[in-house]
């Protein structure tokens, strides 16, 4: 388990450069592989990112059985695997952790022992998402895409090799960036992502998804936190609570941290209680 930190660090890094390198290859006209993460497509396989195409449905914009499929195939994997999207494969998120952990170098300190904000983060996504399909039914237009982080990272070395443009969510991406670095909490995927949203409710289905477990019986920790301090989203990974469920990336940090101690953190396929 020593080694799931620099794997998941390698495999951030290589989908950062799959989007650098998908506009140069279809540059020379080869498209076995295109698009970006709102709609990706690799030889017969094609993902989509589930909240854009629920916007294109739910404004009659579009929606072919293609893009359903594509959106089905994107929730099926974080049912069963639970959000690693957001702490696996987005490329925003890898730039937010960076951000977040040069801050804590900085000033020497950890996310876990800094104040937490009092109202629920996952609450408020979702209040986000609400908002932006009551604008939908007044005006059909995708609105949310325009909080996609990651989308916004993909589509804009997309648009500057194929049509020589760079597009004003850069500037969004950057200024973004900038605010996670002064506050360090992660505050846009923690309070904001809109694209979060579905991804972690879909990893809620499944009972046996992957996710972690806390088994008291194993830790020596005592009133100390580890795990919470190796927490970028300032979780818990000891309460089992709805935050923890509903947010918890499976990213590994508080295993890998907990493997340090008592090692009373794991990955397993089933119930996310106490052991």
């Amino acid at each position: 388990m020593s080694a799931l930190s620099p794997l998941r660090r390698a495999t951030q890094w290589a989908v950062v450069l799959l989007f650098l390198g998908v506009p140069l290859l279809n540059a020379t006209g080869n498209h076995i592989v295109s698009g970006n993460l709102f709609s990706f497509s690799a030889g017969p396989l094609t993902l989509a990112d589930p909240l854009a195409v629920l916007q294109a449905c739910a404004g009659a914009l579009s929606g072919t059985p293609t893009m359903l499929w594509a959106a089905g195939l994107t929730l099926l994997a974080a049912a069963v695997l639970g959000p690693v999207f957001c702490s696996w494969i987005c490329p925003y998120g890898l730039f937010s952790e960076l951000a977040c952990k040069a801050l804590r170098r900085g000033r020497n300190n950890t996310p876990g022992a800094r104040p937490r904000l009092a109202f629920h983060a996952f609450a408020v996504k979702t209040g986000i998402v609400c908002a932006g399909f009551l604008t939908i039914a007044l005006y059909p237009s995708p609105w949310l895409n325009q909080l996609s982080m990651p989308g916004w990272c993909t589509r804009v070395p997309q648009h500057v090799v194929l049509y020589r443009e760079i597009l004003w969510g850069a500037g969004l991406v950057l200024s973004v960036l900038t605010v996670e670095v002064l506050a360090g909490r992660r505050l846009w995927c923690r309070y904001i992502c809109p694209q979060s949203v579905l991804v972690c409710l879909a990893g809620m289905l499944l009972p046996a998804r992957l996710r972690i477990r806390f088994n008291p019986k194993a830790c020596t920790c005592g009133k100390a936190n580890p795990c919470a301090s190796a927490c970028s989203l300032f979780l818990n990974p000891r309460s089992g609570g709805a935050a923890q469920r509903l947010q918890c990336t499976n990213c590994g940090d508080c295993v890998n941290a907990c493997r340090k101690k008592g090692n009373a953190l794991s990955f397993v396929c089933g119930s996310a209680t106490s052991t």
